[in-house]
């Protein structure tokens, strides 16, 4: 998998906020489109607001990462102990290059 930039993240995020209201070409599809499936979670207003505060200091939609918790614990229960180790070390170290970058 190639990794992005954070560079080419911020310039998709801005053409596409600078685009957000022209139609999308008939051509398009939606990243992920292999996700067809709806979850619908319930939330009170304070942990919503706790969710979309924590997905904004981390400059990410909260979908996504509500998205990305899900699929950790999923693919934490089908790992062994060294793949376990092995996937949080290389998350750390993708965590430090955001960090210096």
């Amino acid at each position: 998998m190639t990794e992005i930039s954070d560079h080419d993240l911020r310039s998709y995020r801005d053409e596409a906020e600078a685009t957000m209201d022209r139609p999308l070409s008939p051509s398009a599809t939606r990243p992920g489109g292999q996700r067809a499936k709806v979850l619908s979670v319930r939330l009170n207003p304070s942990e919503f607001e706790e969710l979309a505060e924590y997905a904004a200091a981390l400059d990410i939609p909260a979908s996504a990462l509500v998205r990305g918790w899900i699929l950790d614990q999923l693919r934490s229960g089908s790992e062994s102990a060294r793949e376990t180790v092995d996937r949080i070390a290389r998350d750390l170290q993708h965590l430090r290059h955001q960090i210096v970058a």
